[in-house]
């Protein structure tokens, strides 16, 4: 088995200590409001940059007829008991799946006011089941495709206790099909990525 770390963008070391973290097993559910909202793409680049905080290869796994392995910037044998899971557009099973304290949930919409409207409401559909206190290990990054950034207004997200409300702008190198080439994306994305980790606890 491998256990050459992951090509990754260049994120800060973890704090604290390496090796408690690369034992616990730990699941972090990623997963849409709706389909090509780039649930993929943030699933890849999660499980890339947790891999090269860590020193690991996380498990990357998919649900049927997803894409993930096709997204993730390398393929290698897993090193670790963290898993990245991409759940495609199915919130309320990914709360389901994540609801031990160990794991999280990351919400994935578009970067519009429609986009986080729908953003809310699927967290008002998981708010009270089957885990109250997921919302606070959840987090919300919302995906901006287009070449103007409209403003989006993250105040009523950030109310509903989420960990953190993250926006994921437009990159070119995101928007290339097949393999997310991490040495190609911009500050801006290395910089939200790994504010997604720090959320995480990472």
């Amino acid at each position: 088995m491998s256990t050459t770390p992951p090509t990754s963008a260049p994120l800060p070391p973890m704090p604290g200590s390496r090796r408690a973290a690369v034992q616990r097993a730990r699941t972090v559910l990623v997963a849409g409001v709706a389909g090509g909202t780039g649930t993929t793409t943030v699933a890849a680049l999660l499980a890339d940059a947790v891999g090269g905080r860590l020193g690991v290869v996380v498990q990357a796994t998919d649900h049927s007829g997803g894409e993930l392995a096709a997204r993730l910037p390398t393929l290698q044998p897993a090193t670790s008991r963290v898993t990245v899971h991409d759940m495609g557009a199915h919130v309320g099973p990914a709360a389901v799946l994540a609801a031990t304290p160990e794991n999280s949930l990351v919400v994935v919409g578009r970067a519009t006011a429609d986009g986080a409207a729908d953003v809310r409401a699927a967290l008002a559909s998981i708010a009270d089941a089957p885990d109250p206190t997921l919302i606070g290990r959840s987090v919300v990054v919302l995906v901006d495709r287009g070449a103007a950034h409209d403003p989006v207004d993250t105040r009523r997200l950030s109310d509903t206790g989420v960990s953190a409300v993250l926006v994921l702008r437009a990159d070119r190198a995101l928007g290339r099909p097949g393999r997310v080439q991490v040495g190609a994306i911009s500050d801006t994305t290395i910089t939200t990525v790994s504010g997604l980790l720090t959320a995480l606890g990472w």
